[in-house]
């Protein structure tokens, strides 16, 4: 797997976070502490770069109906409106004899819609 980090500037920083080459060859509680925040810091770092894949990314209008327990009208009527106003991406799967599946909205966009949206409301 390829990452970001520069594996050689991240070595010569944790050595010289910890010390090595300038004292004692045992590492003390304080060096794994430092240590410990270290990695926790560059693994933060990396993870929110690129975030994991494997949550549900796009949504029928039964899901987003489920989603937020609303009736088949609102979902499509909050759907429509998104989808005027240029808000959520849109996909249309390749299925049936007219080649039309079912839309699928993605959840992202519709959660940055409505966050906008609240924070407009303030």
């Amino acid at each position: 797997m390829k990452t970001n980090i520069d594996t050689m500037d991240e070595e010569q920083a944790l050595a010289r976070l910890l010390g090595i080459g300038a004292g004692s060859p045992v590492a003390t509680p304080e060096m794994l502490m430092r240590m410990a925040q270290w990695l926790h810091a560059t693994l933060k770092r990396e993870i929110d770069a690129r975030p994991a894949r494997g949550k549900q990314e796009w949504a029928r209008i039964s899901d987003i109906m489920e989603i937020y327990g609303v009736s088949r009208a609102q979902a499509n009527c909050w759907m429509v409106r998104l989808r005027g106003e240029g808000k959520v991406r849109v996909q249309n799967p390749i299925s049936g004899a007219q080649g039309v599946g079912d839309t699928f909205y993605n959840l992202a966009d519709i959660a940055r819609a409505y966050e906008e949206n609240a924070e407009r409301r303030k």
